[in-house]
């Protein structure tokens, strides 16, 4: 695991940080309204913003898209067994892809995960065949583990209790695919907003003035696109993404649950409705080779929290065969980038 040092927070801080994780205000000065939350200015709002970010806490403020609802994307998890004299030179090719956005070395007898995830007409098959073929790990030796349904894409992490949801702007993912209604499909001037707003909006007074003038419209009319993307499920969120380590959430770990393929809609459910799992995904299996067909990922501030929450959850699904499989190194991380 890469160490990093960890940063001491204030209660302020939690609470900035919970705002702007969850919260983030679509208007025209949203750090002077954060403020009027916490009851200090705008100005410290922003210094302490400010210290976050350049303090490596938080990663980007940008808004994450609903891939369901934009379509064109396919991913997959692969996962490698890969022998340590060739770990450093297979990490360096895996993570030359842009598509590839996680990967993690974990405990396991495949040792190397990491995703895979193409947009704009790229071809995940290709994309995959052309790694496996770059790296030189046998077909024996690799796992391709395509998602066949999400149940729940959501990273956020927990500092303090929030009392009022009524302002809060994001949109849970479906459990099934849906399509997008044509009235409600980004028109150029949406695409200009969405491309300008997941490469990151600036921790500046003004946040939405950049992306004003790249779209030639005005800010009031950038919030006001913004609100309605948000509302027909278009992003899924607008808010800070944060870097775990640095607050002292240090374990992370894929938990892979065999679950027979009756109860799998249910169980997904359940699994999602934990705030502790940030992720449940359902992928197809390999008979013989790789039987686990629910993924779960949960982050913790140690190893025994994240195999305390496995065993709970397993008590309360009823699900008793389960890998937990632990990271302890990362060496990519990075978001899917939708080409608007």
């Amino acid at each position: 695991m890469n160490a990093e040092e960890r940063c001491k927070l204030d209660t302020l801080d939690k609470e900035l940080l919970q705002h702007l994780q969850d919260k983030f205000p679509l208007a025209k000065r949203p750090w002077a309204e954060i403020g009027k939350r916490l009851g200090i200015t705008e100005e410290e709002v922003l210094s302490r913003s400010e210290r976050l970010s350049s303090d490596g806490v938080i990663r980007k403020l940008r808004t994450i898209l609903n891939g369901q609802k934009v379509g064109g994307c396919a991913s997959t998890l692969m996962a490698m067994r890969v022998p340590a004299e060739k770990m450093e030179k297979v990490v360096s090719i895996v993570n030359e892809y842009m598509s590839v956005t996680h990967n993690y070395q974990r405990e396991h007898d495949y040792n190397l995960w990491f995703t895979v995830t193409t947009c704009g007409g790229k071809d995940l098959r290709s994309t995959v065949d052309e790694i496996k073929g770059r790296t030189g790990i046998p077909d024996s030796d690799v796992l391709d583990l395509p998602t066949t349904r999400v149940f729940k894409v959501d990273v956020r992490f927990k500092f303090t209790d929030f009392k009022d949801d009524s302002d809060r702007n994001d949109i849970s993912i479906p459990n099934e695919r849906t399509k997008m209604n044509k009235d409600d499909e980004p028109n150029e001037t949406d695409q200009a907003i969405l491309r300008a707003a997941q490469e990151g909006i600036p921790v500046v007074k003004e946040p939405f003035a950049g992306i004003a003038r790249e779209a030639g419209i005005s800010q009031d009319e950038v919030i006001a696109r913004l609100k309605r993307l948000i509302s027909n499920g278009v992003i899924k969120r607008l808010g800070i993404s944060i870097n775990q380590r640095k607050v002292g959430i240090v374990a992370n770990a894929v938990v892979a649950w065999r679950v027979p393929q009756e109860h799998v809609e249910r169980i997904g459910k359940m699994l999602s409705s934990y705030k502790e799992v940030t992720h449940c995904y359902e992928r197809v299996t390999i008979p013989g080779k790789w039987e686990h067909n629910l993924f779960t990922v949960i982050h913790g501030y140690n190893r025994e929290s994240v195999e305390e929450m496995a065993k709970r959850l397993s008590e309360v699904v009823g699900i008793s065969d389960y890998l937990v499989l632990f990271s302890n190194e990362q060496f990519k991380r990075t978001s899917v980038m939708h080409p608007y």
